[in-house]
């Protein structure tokens, strides 16, 4: 839309001033860049045998500024540009033409996807100041690596439907925790240690309803919770 906005104002600016005052302007612009200067929106290269090799364009038909890459049978084999908006953009391509490597930079977010994007790729990130790999099938990206913000690593197991099937981050207080989750993403299962002592949620998706424990001296035990997350009941080892 903005590129459209911009034609049409220079446009609209183009008649009004006429075409010869146009071109005085243009002229005069161009003779004050210098004998050494080059002009053109469109450089094309070729090889010892007239085969295109290499293209500069000021806007090419992906709509880059762009220095693209030809291999010798005339196939399309990578670019380095900038889009419209000036975001930087590098790709690479197969054989076949079908891109195989390509990054951008997205306002502060730089982007790596390699491999097939519409099939198996890895896409590895820096999304908000953190860091994000993700194998990804086509559209889904099943499995994720993040840090969380606090710097602590997680991985995440996610359903067809893009959530959460399962998760293992390592806390702030370094405290390990496995979560599973149902096909709803509600939280089932959550295991883990916290201060020392091993524990074991069996949930509703709204709390917990029995938890198993091991505390720090070895001691086990039982505990039911009611559907509002109240204690109603413990057995311990000292209940024998």
């Amino acid at each position: 839309m903005k590129r459209q906005g911009l034609l049409i104002g220079t446009m609209f600016m183009a008649s009004m001033a006429g075409g010869a005052v146009s071109n005085l302007w243009l002229e005069a612009q161009l003779g004050a860049q210098g004998a050494d200067v080059v002009t053109a929106s469109q450089v094309n290269i070729v090889d010892a045998n007239g085969r295109l090799r290499l293209v500069m364009a000021g806007e090419d038909e992906r709509g880059l500024a762009s220095l693209a890459f030809y291999g010798a049978d005339g196939t399309f084999r990578g670019a380095v540009g900038a889009e419209a908006d000036g975001d930087p953009v590098l790709q690479f391509n197969n054989r076949a033409g079908a891109s195989r490597l390509s990054m951008t930079v997205q306002g502060d977010d730089g982007i790596v996807t390699v491999g097939d994007e519409g099939a198996g790729h890895v896409l590895t990130a820096s999304l908000n100041g953190r860091p994000i790999v993700g194998l990804s099938d086509g559209g889904r990206t099943p499995l994720r690596l993040t840090l969380g913000q606090q710097g602590q690593p997680q991985v995440s197991l996610l359903n067809g439907a893009g959530r959460t099937s399962l998760g293992l981050v390592v806390g702030e207080d370094d405290a390990p925790f496995l979560s599973i989750f149902d096909s709803t993403g509600a939280q089932r299962v959550a295991i883990g240690t916290v201060a020392d002592s091993t524990l074991i949620n069996l949930m509703d998706g709204n709390g917990p309803r029995l938890v198993l424990g091991v505390a720090e001296d070895g001691r086990a035990s039982v505990s039911f919770y009611d559907e509002e997350g109240a204690l109603e009941h413990v057995v311990s080892a000292d209940d024998r």
